[in-house]
């Protein structure tokens, strides 16, 4: 039996490995602009502003866009060869005052409770252990202020199955967040980028 094919991730030895073998304009994530979604919510005034969290900043354009409109960001990824490239994409858009970069887990993030009035998820949470996603719900719990709201991209059970990140299901989806968080929003659409699979994009709102 031939073996299963591996992710991308996987291919490289790990996250560092794909963004020094890949271009930037190549990898899978990069939609070189600011998510759609992100842009949609923040100009209909859906997203508190304060201090925001970009989870898995990867090429930045997400954080940059949210410090242009007005967040102070933290940006965290577990890649120091993509906060590069993200500090690349702060500069270019004169943004470093308003953009920190920190290379970090999430799930050992050490931030105090309630530090941050929005979350940013574009693809952290999906390529997560399935042990490690209560961990992250609860996480999200911790760090946001009573109100605040995750923006969640996550590959969504209409892409095919194959290598890569989890595709979750809407009912997957509810069940690990729906005790602590109310889903404001719940759509498809893809994952820009060179291979645009296809993804939900989730509004959640901390109870409480």
């Amino acid at each position: 039996m031939s073996e299963a094919p591996k992710g991308l991730v996987d291919q490289h030895g790990g996250w560092d490995g794909v963004y020094k073998a890949v271009k930037a304009e190549e990898l899978p994530w990069n939609a070189g602009a600011p998510d759609s979604d992100l842009v949609r919510l923040a100009d209909a005034g859906a997203l508190p502003l304060g201090r925001a969290l970009d989870v898995g900043a990867g090429p930045g354009h997400d954080a940059a866009f949210l410090a242009a409109r007005g967040w102070s960001v933290l940006a965290v990824d577990l890649s120091g060869e993509a906060l590069k490239l993200a500090a690349k994409t702060v500069r270019a858009e004169g943004q470093q005052g308003r953009v920190t970069l920190r290379e970090v887990d999430i799930l050992k993030l050490k931030e105090p409770a309630e530090s941050f009035a929005l979350v940013h998820d574009r693809g952290c949470f999906h390529t997560l252990a399935e042990a490690d996603r209560p961990r992250y719900v609860a996480q999200m719990t911790r760090i946001l202020q009573p109100g605040g709201k995750v923006v969640l991209r996550t590959f969504s059970d209409h892409e095919p199955a194959g290598p890569g990140p989890h595709r979750f299901s809407k009912d997957e989806l509810e069940a690990l967040w729906a005790k602590l968080f109310h889903f404001e929003d719940f759509r498809t659409g893809i994952f820009e980028g060179p291979r645009k699979p296809k993804a939900y994009l989730s509004l959640l709102r901390k109870k409480g």
